[in-house]
């Protein structure tokens, strides 16, 4: 079963009802159910709009007359533990994935084809869950904290920084409220651009979801959300294959493959923006800097360039 889009009006009886409960009863009416699990699921997993605008809050009343539509692929329901288990036999959570950690932060490197967090499969594999499972093993603690306050798409490999102490929420919250987190990444692309390499340059614009099944994203004339991507092109070959530097300002939801790609430089292996080749998406969070929420020190944690990136910019590029 592909992916469906169902929408849905709220009446008056489910008015004030919890947003997971009102789709649970909606999906109901089409024959499909669904359990709450499974609903808070696609809200958290960005599956669900509210009056056009994705909703992450499953606890967030409804009011009547708002429309709502959900995003579900009833397979992927189905069939999660089994791809869970296959993403197991290439990678298990250990000391070696932890970048930095302290009594208050903890970082670690996500490997591409990972969720950051929770998904609609329940049984499928994300860093956050592996991530908890592994500290409570570890200090033999049932009720180990860790925290999550920011997400890496599926593909895109990288450092991720979470809490472990509930102390430095508020503090974190802030670094990437306020934008005092800078985190660079590297991508590799292939287009044809008239750029040097060491050339620095910005995108600013606005960002809104384009329309159709697959959650794409793309510049508007109105309306949408601001976006600001700093660039460095890091090196080139003349036959229009590119490294490149990048520093998202904001953090719109694809924005770095959305701006790359209305430049003319799509990611490798990023098919929804353009892009061909590569054996995934070539997009890596290579560094975060920010003060430290508690001590005030200055920190940067780099994750290493993974080996299929290593590997196709060696075969790109030497």
């Amino acid at each position: 079963m592909s992916l469906q889009r169902l929408k849905f009006k709220i009446p008056p009886e489910l008015a004030g009802k919890r947003l997971d409960d009102a789709l649970v009863v909606l999906l109901s009416s089409k024959k499909a159910a669904l359990s709450k699990a499974q609903a808070r699921k696609l809200i958290v997993a960005g599956a669900v709009y509210l009056n056009g605008r994705r909703v992450r809050i499953a606890s967030k009343p409804v009011i009547v007359g708002a429309e709502i539509s959900a995003h579900v692929d009833f397979s992927r329901l189905e069939t999660g533990a089994a791809r869970s288990e296959q993403f197991r036999e290439g990678w298990k959570m250990d000391s070696s994935s932890i970048l930095f950690e302290d009594q208050w932060l903890i970082a670690v490197n996500k490997p591409a084809g990972l969720p950051t967090q929770p998904t609609i499969d329940e049984a499928r594999l994300n860093l956050y869950a592996a991530l908890q499972k592994f500290v409570r093993e570890r200090d033999r603690d049932p009720n180990a904290y860790v925290g999550l306050h920011h997400r890496l798409d599926r593909d895109t490999s990288g450092v991720v920084l979470f809490t472990r102490s509930k102390e430095a929420n508020p503090g974190v919250s802030d670094l990437f409220a306020k934008h005092l987190a800078r985190k660079e990444y590297r991508a590799l692309c292939s287009g044809h651009a008239d750029l040097e390499v060491g050339s620095r340059f910005e995108v600013r614009n606005f960002l809104k979801r384009l329309p159709g099944k697959i959650s794409r994203f793309g510049s508007a004339r109105s309306g949408g959300d601001s976006a600001h991507t700093d660039f460095e092109v890091a090196s080139k070959v003349s036959g229009g294959t590119w490294e490149m530097r990048c520093w998202p300002k904001t953090g719109r939801t694809h924005q770095i493959r959305v701006h790359l790609s209305e430049l003319g430089l799509p990611i490798l292996g990023d098919s929804a923006y353009g892009g061909k080749g590569g054996t995934r998406l070539m997009l890596h969070a290579a560094a975060i800097e920010f003060p430290h929420p508690l001590t005030g020190a200055k920190m940067r944690i780099e994750s290493p360039i993974p080996d299929d990136f290593k590997e196709l910019r060696k075969r790109l590029f030497e």
